[in-house]
């Protein structure tokens, strides 16, 4: 059986996140997505600066199977407003085989 995950990819804005997710989507690369908007988000930047940047924006989370990921991962770096945007996964157990069944019908 296919290894449902979530992608997660943080964004500037719920704007951004629903423009992505839109894009995604249209591809049949992920069957749904969901964005939460983020309150506070702290980070080094630049990169080994020791400056600590803190902004708000959105969670971007893609529903898709594992074999998947590489594809959207690609995508997003080329369609993302970040020079280096965040996007990871996480897996997801106890899926319903009739929800996967869907999930698999919905993708390319």
């Amino acid at each position: 059986m296919p290894q449902v995950i979530w992608i997660l990819v943080n964004c500037s804005s719920n704007k951004e996140a629903e423009s992505v997710g839109r894009k995604i989507l249209k591809e049949r690369l992920a069957s749904c997505f969901d964005i939460t908007s983020r309150h506070l988000a702290a980070y080094f930047w630049p990169p080994k600066s020791g400056k600590i940047e803190t902004s708000k924006g959105a969670t971007l989370i893609l529903e898709t199977f594992k074999e998947k990921y590489s594809s959207i991962a690609k995508e997003v770096k080329k369609i993302h407003s970040d020079r280096l945007p965040f996007v990871g996964f996480i897996e997801i157990k106890g899926i319903a085989k009739e929800y996967i069944d869907w999930v698999k019908g919905e993708l390319k």
